[in-house]
């Protein structure tokens, strides 16, 4: 891989899931900053290094400028995402590592996980009942975002949407996990229908994980999602 300080990656690699790589994009700092987490002067900043190190081109659009990755920044961007994929793939093929905070979530995983038309799907598909309820982690960096993105195109074990009440409830898909330093049981669930981005992992398993873990809000925690 070029030469790159590794804080402008997660910029390019924001540029890219805009689709910098295919053309001009209207952009503000302020949109990027919000979208990297960052204040407006490091994204400003981390723009002008990457435009002065030629990985982008910038033009003026009125209030805005229009970004592009050149060929140098899609090249940075595809050459990370191989190695970062030999390093995670070359240990455990089966698995994707990710890391993120334990964050408290909207309080309806207690609702929906203990309906009985997911409970049993949920039973028969993983072998165990989950605790009524999802443990919610917010992931914070660009590539751990993209892994959950990538983790949409496993097939998972398929749990079936249906009605009741003269209501409709959405499928889902589900991926054995191991959570935490103790590999407790468990699974992240992808959900057809959710109030969530791809920013964050939902998780139910037979304990309750932030007692069976100590966790509390802000924590980090490791989850190794199996796609096999």
């Amino acid at each position: 891989m070029d030469k790159i300080k590794p804080v402008l990656i997660p910029t390019l690699v924001e540029l890219a899931k805009l689709r910098a790589h295919v053309g001009f994009v209207p952009l503000s700092t302020e949109e990027l900053a919000e979208k990297l987490g960052q204040s407006q002067q490091s994204a400003s900043k981390h723009l002008q290094q990457l435009e002065s190190l030629g990985y982008v081109e910038r033009r003026r659009s009125g209030p805005k400028f229009t970004v592009m990755l050149t060929e140098a920044g899609q090249d940075i961007v595809r050459t990370y995402y191989s190695s970062l994929k030999v390093a995670l793939e070359g240990v455990r093929k089966e698995e994707i590592a990710f890391v993120g905070k334990v964050f408290q979530g909207l309080g309806e995983g207690a609702y929906y996980i203990g309906l009985e038309g997911y409970k049993t799907q949920f039973a028969k598909a993983l072998g165990f009942d989950p605790y009524p309820g999802t443990l919610n982690v917010k992931l914070e960096s660009a590539i751990q975002i993209e892994q959950k993105r990538e983790l949409r195109g496993f097939d998972g074990l398929r749990i079936e949407g249906f009605q009741r009440d003269g209501r409709t409830y959405g499928g889902a898909r589900c991926y054995r996990a191991r959570v935490g330093k103790d590999d407790l049981l468990g699974a992240v669930l992808v959900i057809d229908r959710t109030h969530y981005d791809d920013s964050v992992l939902e998780i139910i398993s037979p304990d309750f994980l932030r007692g069976a873990l100590g966790l509390e809000n802000g924590d980090p925690l490791e989850v190794s999602v199996s796609v096999i």
